[in-house]
């Protein structure tokens, strides 16, 4: 049953340590003052019966405990650990001091509960949430995709089947039946997932994301991430987007085209896109990269956290709210300013 409240009303002595121990600048008060969460209440509300049942937690509650454990890149029991230690933790979900937040289970059964496509959708309210504010310019979009590894021990999947089955061995006995194996644009192996981003240069947005399986080529995900969002006036990718599809769809869009070319081309085919390489391409296509390490360093997406494509697509859209929610407190809050984007650089 979907509890009724839609805010949580801590007590007059809850209230008044939390404004005591709790900064004002502290990023999950900000981040409360700015954004207004009840559209999760909206999105989630086909889940819940009205009025039958016993209360359970508001959405609203459960999507800040995830949150927050994307935003703190912690485990489904280690994040009901702190929500029992950490003060600034409880005041962020509406917990009052004596208030016993959900445990682990709850965590996972509201997860996968949501789905990946629930996810999807509370991921381009943020992105809208950011448009409202006025944040993302749409000057310069710039895609790429990073390497997420699958949960799974190959060296002991190898050495246990390598000799009986050599050649399907992994694919057998891997716990993780939808990772793939794959090859970075470098040439080098892994075995796991891709993540596709498009990130807005200038606000450092991520404007649309998608996860596919290690296998799959970067190149085939630019239409469908660019077709769902605000065409930019220029859009930049690395070589590994160069194909003629890609430069087919930038065109007819008329979106400026920054997508670098590799040098094994005819030379008609080098005369017909090299001019329209923009010295952007070179000059700011690194942003994507820190946004990258940002993601794998702070928040976990160097690994996936569960097995299947479906919750790792969770992950990414849970990683991607993260870092857009943070930098959008950044820019609102003039801790950081973006980037200016000059497209008068650009060559056409």
């Amino acid at each position: 049953m979907l509890e009724k409240r839609d805010t949580r009303q801590q007590s007059m002595f809850g209230s008044y340590v939390y404004d005591k121990v709790v900064s004002r600048e502290h990023l999950l008060r900000r981040i409360s003052q700015t954004l207004d969460f009840s559209f999760v209440n909206k999105a989630c509300a086909d889940l819940y019966c009205l009025d039958n049942g016993r209360p359970g937690w508001s959405p609203i509650l459960m999507f800040k405990v995830i949150f927050l454990q994307f935003l703190y890149d912690l485990s489904d029991y280690r994040i009901e650990e702190e929500l029992n230690d950490r003060l600034s933790f409880k005041m962020f979900i509406g917990l009052d001091l004596e208030e016993a937040p959900p445990d682990h289970s709850s965590i996972s059964r509201f997860r996968d509960r949501l789905g990946a496509e629930r996810f999807k959708e509370l991921f381009n309210h943020i992105v809208k949430l950011a448009r409202d504010k006025g944040i993302i310019s749409d000057k310069l979009h710039i895609i790429d995709a990073t390497v997420v590894r699958a949960k799974v021990d190959l060296y002991r999947i190898k050495e246990e089947y390598s000799k009986t089955e050599p050649d399907t061995y992994i694919d057998n006995h891997s716990p993780d039946k939808e990772a793939r194996p794959g090859r970075t644009f470098k040439g080098r192996q892994f075995y796991g997932f891709k993540a596709h981003c498009l990130l807005d240069a200038e606000s450092e947005i991520i404007v649309n994301t998608e996860t596919t399986g290690g296998n799959v080529k970067e190149s085939t995900q630019l239409p469908p991430l660019s077709a769902s969002v605000n065409h930019p006036q220029a859009i930049t990718a690395d070589k590994a987007y160069d194909c003629q599809e890609n430069h087919s769809f930038v065109s007819k869009n008329r979106v400026r085209n920054g997508i670098m070319v590799k040098s094994n081309h005819t030379k008609e085919y080098l005369e017909k896109h090299l001019r329209r390489v923009s010295n952007i391409a070179k000059r700011y296509r690194n942003i994507i990269e820190h946004k990258f390490a940002e993601c794998k360093k702070h928040h976990g997406l160097r690994i996936a956290r569960y097995w299947g494509l479906a919750k790792m697509r969770i992950q990414t859209y849970m990683t991607a709210i993260c870092v857009n929610v943070k930098r959008m407190i950044r820019l609102l809050y003039r801790c950081a300013s973006p980037p200016k984007i000059y497209l008068r650089q650009v060559k056409t």
